[in-house]
């Protein structure tokens, strides 16, 4: 039988997830540190895998979030049955401690992000903004009883983006609950915040609802993007030494479509990480361009598109199952027109969605998308639900 995670690694699922925290702010260290593996023994374990190449279904279809800019990264608290997305704070607001209204422009440049909640049906239940965090690349998700966590980037520093524009991405890490509407500086002094990779920039995570681990994404000293696995246990207490797995980004850059050429080098979108796997959400919007062959070529034909999903064997740093050459479509990466109606249509966010918390072993994955006109973007979900389970 394929083996089922531990009562440890389902910590999320009952009452100990509470106390252990609250033994943190007191200084103790919880029990299950003291029987932390060792670094990577944990991820030998067998655990079941997506199937990638399982239909997709649509789980919401263009609803509104409490901002009407493109949703950066999506997350779920499946014990309590929300939804928690990112995305840059549009133009034209005033928050609290602001003397007039901020542009879209001062908002990517800052780093102010839109955090909006929803219930599994898309429908918008609360909001929070965040000043100086970052992009919101990604979005970690940690139910502790009746609240959510979310692990975000913060402290964002001014770089200038793929689109040569003045955007944010954050240096470190901070954890801090869900509150509806709030404004919570990156600044704020009762703000924790974490440094994994003294120097890193591009920091994100997510969280392992299953198995009871953060996965941090991060670009280093070199700019080599990495992922690295830690215990979400130690990760709470800021102890980021013993990492069950540190792995460089695999590329895309070969990617070639089919027929060839026709998907150029698609953006990573998101990623999640279940067990042994991390999962990756690739593409670009409909009508995109890319320079190939010194011409501006569509890479994101409208209809088609060049979104991907991948699976690596994180043990492995590898692609899991392995494409053969000559790449194919129905391999992995995936080729997915899941959602292909859509107007726009870029791939934005993975979140692990659990149907029954009884079941955790039982997950599926949520792909987002955005969609809509300019000024009135729409953000939806299809996933997949197949599983593969170890031999």
């Amino acid at each position: 039988m394929p083996s089922r995670p531990s009562r440890r690694s389902l910590l999320a699922w009952t009452g100990t997830t509470a106390l252990t925290t609250a033994a943190m702010s007191m200084g103790a260290v919880p029990a299950s540190a003291a029987t932390y593996p060792a670094p990577g023994s944990a991820l030998l374990v067998p655990s079941a895998r997506i199937d990638l190449n399982s239909g997709s279904e649509r789980w919401i279809r263009e609803k509104a979030t409490r901002d009407a800019t493109i949703i950066q990264a999506l997350g779920y608290d499946n014990a309590n049955g929300h939804i928690y997305l990112a995305q840059v704070t549009q133009g034209g607001l005033k928050l609290a401690g602001e003397s007039a209204p901020v542009s879209s422009a001062d908002r990517n440049r800052r780093g102010d992000l839109t955090i909006t909640q929803w219930d599994m049906d898309g429908n918008t239940l609360g909001y929070m903004y965040l000043r100086g965090f970052g992009h919101g690349g990604n979005i970690g998700v940690e139910p502790v009883g009746s609240r959510a966590y979310l692990w975000m980037e913060a402290d964002g520093v001014e770089i200038i983006d793929v689109s040569n524009k003045p955007s944010s991405r954050g240096t470190r890490l901070a954890r801090f609950p869900f509150v509806n509407g709030q404004v919570l500086d990156t600044t704020s002094p009762t703000l924790p915040k974490y440094t994994p990779v003294p120097g890193s920039t591009h920091n994100s995570a997510t969280i392992d609802p299953v198995y009871g681990r953060l996965a941090l994404r991060y670009r280093d000293t070199d700019n080599v993007f990495k992922f690295q696995i830690h215990d979400l246990d130690l990760a709470r207490l800021g102890i980021w030494s013993e990492p069950l797995a540190t792995l460089s980004q695999p590329s895309l850059t070969a990617l070639s479509g089919w027929p060839l050429t026709t998907y150029g080098s698609p953006y990573l979108q998101g990623y999640a990480v279940v067990g042994r796997y991390l999962y990756m959400l690739h593409g670009n919007s409909y009508g995109s361009t890319q320079t190939i062959n010194d011409q501006d070529t569509v890479i994101s034909e409208p209809g088609v598109g060049n979104t991907f999903l991948s699976a690596v064997n994180l043990a492995t740093g590898a692609f899991d199952p392995a494409p053969p050459a000559p790449f194919d479509k129905n391999v992995n990466p995936l080729h997915t027109t899941a959602a292909y109606t859509l107007t726009f249509r870029e791939p934005e966010g993975l979140g692990v969605r659990i149907p029954d918390p009884a079941r955790p072993d039982v997950f599926e994955l949520g792909m987002g998308f955005a969609s809509g006109d300019a000024g009135t973007r729409r953000a939806s979900i299809y996933g997949k639900s197949g599983l593969i389970q170890p031999a």
